[in-house]
């Protein structure tokens, strides 16, 4: 797409591109989408804020890359969040063996218990988008809990995008509270929005 796009206007195209997905294109995307992931370099200690998928909703296909994680980097601490509804903001927690995952009201498992963890402790953000644009923009549900919670982060933490399609050229109506991207991963590449990206 060559011109610039509203939010609204992503939001529906990219959600109707998704669900008529084919579960064999789907099955796909995320194996290529994982080979991507495979490429990014981690640091030997760091906490990784992840995203579960939304039940039928043709997320990426984020336990399978938690599952590399786990294998790859044994030392990683892996985070979840559970969303305040009245709030529009997210508390977040350590995930692992212990922790027990509970459906929302939107489908997506939340954790119910664990060790709570500061937004300033997070290394490396996964985030959840519908699109994003080749300026490292994002387009998500619309309710902002995303950028509230990236502008609690510490300034060098990694927000990396999670994608199954590529990019559209230009989101119209970004504005200042939008919070950009350093990267975005998708099954053909990783695009990298910043000189001093790592990964």
């Amino acid at each position: 797409m060559t011109h610039p796009t509203t939010k609204h206007e992503a939001r529906t195209l990219f959600r109707e591109k998704r669900i008529n997905l084919s579960d064999h294109e789907f099955k796909t995307l995320n194996k290529l989408l994982l080979s991507q992931v495979r490429l990014l370099e981690f640091p030997p200690v760091a906490t990784v804020h992840l995203f579960l998928p939304m039940v039928g909703n043709r997320e990426p296909d984020t336990v399978a890359l938690a599952a590399w994680l786990r294998q790859q980097y044994p030392s990683i601490r892996l985070v979840l969040s559970k969303s305040d509804n009245r709030t529009f903001g997210m508390q977040h927690f350590v995930w692992d063996s212990a922790t027990t995952l509970r459906d929302n009201r939107w489908g997506i498992p939340e954790p119910e218990n664990g060790l709570a963890v500061h937004p300033r402790e997070i290394d490396v953000v996964f985030v959840p988008l519908l699109a994003f644009d080749t300026q490292g923009n994002r387009v998500g549900y619309g309710k902002g809990f995303y950028d509230r919670f990236l502008s609690e982060c510490r300034p060098d933490t990694l927000k990396i995008g999670l994608s199954l399609f590529g990019p559209i050229t230009a989101i119209a109506d970004a504005d200042n509270y939008d919070v950009r991207l350093d990267t975005c991963v998708t099954p053909e590449r990783i695009w990298r929005f910043t000189a001093n990206t790592k990964p």
